[in-house]
């Protein structure tokens, strides 16, 4: 009898771990532009779920291809509507689409970058290992990554991080890390780059490579940028300016072909 209850358990669990390769780690999504990536209808949040509004009543647009900037004084709500866009933050009251669906976590046609991204200190992880996992949304929870090679070779050579690749995580500056969050997202296959002021702290040369990168002629993301500083305006297509709990438009783009301000 125990035989024969350990035949059956064996071929349970091969079984099992048969189909679990095939249990995808994300929803498949159509990819391509719906032709208005972000859109807000009387939008309202808060940074908490028991605090005040951060802001409210928002009403916007952004299209496919456009660099828009978000601007506004500390505490006005910048953090709270790029976290509500990529699914982090639940929406008081009003509708919110991006790239044509409800804000959600786990969609691969998006990605967010936080202000300052945390990553456990002295984890064993190398840099090219975490620009490999923007390729996990493409698979299944336990199936081997073993292509994607030249995506991610490519990623590397566009944000300046070739030569680091072997680097420990944890050794990285925070220009070095942000480029290599942005080097994820790009294998990923993000269409819609949320960025919370990713030009923050960081040393010179990176903050040039990554601004080459966002703002280089051809490239068809849509960015929508928290930014502190007024010599970056001059760059974006359309700016969103949050004040007093509204967000107004106080710069718009519109069928420009991916040409910039």
């Amino acid at each position: 009898m125990s035989r024969i209850l350990t035949s059956l358990s064996r071929h349970l669990g091969d079984a099992v771990f048969a189909v679990l390769p095939s249990i995808p780690y994300a929803q498949k999504e159509k990819g391509g532009c719906p032709g208005i990536a972000v859109s807000a209808k009387q939008l309202s949040a808060a940074a908490r779920l028991d605090g005040p509004v951060a802001f409210h009543d928002a009403t916007f647009e952004i299209p496919c291809g456009c660099r828009t900037a978000l601007i506004g004084p500390n505490g006005s709500g910048k953090s709270t509507l790029l976290r509500v866009l990529a699914g982090l933050t639940p929406i008081r009251s009003g509708e919110a689409l991006i790239a044509g669906e409800a804000p959600r976590l786990g969609r691969s046609r998006i990605a967010y970058l936080a202000q300052r991204p945390h990553l456990t200190e002295y984890f064993p992880l190398k840099l090219r290992r975490l620009v490999q996992m923007g390729t996990y949304a493409h698979h299944g929870w336990f199936e081997e990554c073993g292509h994607g090679d030249e995506a991610i070779d490519l990623a590397l050579t566009r944000l300046g991080l070739t030569g680091l690749a072997e680097r420990p995580v944890h050794t990285l500056s925070g220009g070095q890390l942000q480029r290599a969050l942005i080097a994820r997202a790009v294998v990923q296959g993000a269409e819609i780059l949320l960025l919370d002021e990713p030009y923050a702290a960081l040393d010179q040369p990176s903050r040039e490579i990554i601004d080459r990168f966002l703002f280089e002629q051809g490239s068809t993301f849509t960015v929508v940028m928290a930014t502190h500083d007024p010599a970056d305006l001059g760059r974006f297509d359309r700016i969103l300016e949050m004040r007093d709990g509204a967000v107004s438009t106080r710069h718009a783009c519109s069928g420009h072909d991916h040409r910039h301000a």
